[in-house]
């Protein structure tokens, strides 16, 4: 038998033990997840990177089978310049999910079209499952939980987004997207300590 102490009441909250955490203050600590993007907005000049890294080893490798004046260094300044011009055409993107009823809201403006959901059940049928409905219009909903989500650089308007997202190209626009949808749906977890820290700290006699 259930023994139900003289002071409580119906209704009320048992009263919390000495010391306990208020759930108010766990909540002030709450910091919803970040992740920085680079993007490297001169796409031509980073896709270039690869071929002249190929054309410098070539070139190495002829040197030292000539008796011929060194290509290579000639080949390096390029590729040099190639890098310096990449890096200075990349800009970071900060990212920080919004509070899941947010999410919810803004999922639900961009419900899936007739198009996808046949598609998604041609699909299911095809690799012989049950067909699941996609849960919205990635298509629309990319654009929308990107712009909620950025939070540098600042977006002045709907309509300067707008101009900024119709550039991108499709890697560019898929590094945003999955990123945005890791950083709202993924689990925060820093895992276990760092061994090499703790070694490291170890061997100074710290802790």
């Amino acid at each position: 038998m259930t023994t139900v102490p003289e002071t409580f009441q119906a209704g009320q909250a048992p009263a919390a033990p000495a010391g306990a955490l208020r759930l108010a203050d766990v909540t002030a600590k709450i910091q919803r997840p970040r992740e920085r993007v680079p993007l490297y907005l001169d796409s031509e000049t980073a896709s270039q990177i690869a071929d002249a890294e190929e054309a410098l080893k070539r070139a190495r490798e002829y040197d030292e089978l000539h008796n011929e004046p060194d290509t290579a260094p000639k080949f390096a300044r390029y590729l040099r310049e190639l890098e310096e011009r990449a890096e200075a055409s990349k800009v970071v993107f900060t990212l920080q999910a919004v509070q899941h009823r947010k999410y919810q809201r803004l999922r639900a403006q961009c419900p899936p079209t007739e198009a996808q959901i046949e598609q998604a059940a041609k699909m299911a049928e095809a690799r012989g499952v049950d067909a699941v409905e996609p849960v919205f219009d990635p298509d629309a909903f990319a654009p929308v939980l990107v712009r909620h989500q950025l939070i540098d650089p600042v977006v002045g308007s709907d309509e300067e987004f707008d101009a900024f997202w119709e550039q991108l190209n499709d890697g560019q626009l898929n590094q945003l997207w999955s990123t945005a949808l890791t950083v709202q749906l993924g689990v925060t977890d820093p895992g276990p300590k760092s061994e090499l820290a703790s070694e490291v700290l170890a061997s100074f006699g710290l802790s």
